[in-house]
């Protein structure tokens, strides 16, 4: 992120994004989710305005945090191809991708300037210890690869990840009775007649 550049967003969106903005000292240009029938969503066609040789990233969650929206693989698409032309980078972060039904793996490969930011965190249950990846072309890991921290991933992390990736049913039984879970409370609130608003994450809103 270069000083002074727009960093290009969703507002409400992941809390630290605004923090490494003001560290790096650039300009915030975010577009506004709203809720409207009972969903959150914001609208394309402003954020698409945004990009510009103005921004020097454009960052987007998805299903978002927090309000648990998504951008259809259609629209992300629009996004990547525009920004591309001002050869700006993409950063999607899929912290709750496995509680969604969309997959941007596809694109990378046509895309140079996008970047999937991957975690263990929230499926796999090991926000604790911060343990995680990056997905793009070879020539963006080769640049991001020179910034990486000596003592970046401690050993007990890697040797609980090891196991978790030896034991698939694990975490696929874990992702299974999560969403069984959140099935069962919404036919609860269904019949109590409570306002809710479902998400693509592991949460849900409720209006009391």
């Amino acid at each position: 992120v270069k000083e002074k550049s727009e960093v290009i967003s969703l507002n409400p969106t992941f809390a630290m994004l605004d923090i490494y903005v003001k560290i790096f000292n650039a300009k915030p240009n975010y577009v506004k989710v709203k809720l409207k029938n009972n969903k959150f969503s914001f609208n394309i066609q402003n954020l698409l305005l945004k990009i510009t040789n103005k921004a020097s990233l454009i960052y987007l969650p998805n299903p978002n945090s927090p309000d648990g929206s998504i951008v259809s693989l259609e629209n992300i698409e629009r996004i990547v191809s525009k920004a591309k032309k001002f050869k700006i980078p993409v950063l999607i972060d899929e912290a709750y991708i496995e509680f969604s039904k969309i997959n941007h793996i596809g694109l990378i490969k046509k895309y140079n300037n996008l970047i999937l930011c991957k975690t263990f965190s929230k499926m796999f249950g090991m926000a604790g210890l911060r343990i995680g990846y990056l997905v793009s072309n070879s020539n963006n890991i080769k640049i991001l690869s020179k910034t990486k921290p000596m003592y970046e991933v401690n050993s007990l992390a890697l040797k609980y990840l090891i196991f978790q990736l030896k034991n698939k049913k694990l975490y696929e039984n874990y992702l299974n009775e999560v969403i069984k879970g959140k099935n069962f409370l919404i036919d609860i609130l269904e019949k109590k007649n409570l306002t809710y608003i479902n998400s693509h994450t592991n949460f849900i809103y409720i209006k009391f």
